[in-house]
Parts: structure tokens; sequence; C-alpha cells
């Protein structure tokens, strides 16, 4: 993989032919501002992949806290409770 990086100044002259390129390779495309990077350009294909791939994450995520939060509710109905600090420390 061919790494882009371009500042911005040519992406503003260049735009139609920094996209065709985009979209001929899918390869992103470093943009920088003062030699510092500012932003990346994706194709949209790969852009939604990575969102899906997120999205799936952030569920997995919730569906784990929430399990951990029904143990811990179960737990405090048997008397066996700590306190909130405790879990939230164990979370992190």
């Amino acid at each position: 993989m061919a790494i882009t990086i371009l500042p911005t100044s040519e992406v503003r002259d260049k735009i139609a032919s920094v996209l065709k390129r985009l979209s001929e390779t899918g390869e992103p495309v470093f943009i920088t501002r003062y030699s510092k990077a500012e932003a990346v350009l994706l194709p949209i294909d790969r852009y939604n992949a990575m969102m899906d791939l997120l999205e799936d994450r952030e569920d997995e995520l919730d569906t784990a806290l929430g399990r951990r939060i029904q143990e811990e509710r179960q737990a405090y109905a048997r008397g066996e409770g700590r306190d909130f600090e405790a879990f939230v420390a164990e979370l992190e």
C-alpha cells in the first residue's frame, strides 16, 4: 500500500484528480496543513465498512456492559453488592 500525503493546497487545486486517484486505488489520502496531518480522505465504501465495524464493536460492548450491570444487580439482591465506585473502577 503506497501512502499518499498531500498538502491542503494541492488537494484544493487538484481535487478532481485526487478523487479520481482515490476511486482508482481505493487507498486513503492523508491531507496535511503546515506539514501536520489534518485529515484522511477515504473511499466511501471503506468509510462505510469502518463505521459498520465500529458500530458492531459498540454493540458488543453495550451488550457486555448490560450483562455486567445485570450480574451486579443480582449480586446486590443476594446481599453481595459492592459500592458503585468499585464497580466502575473494574470497568475501566
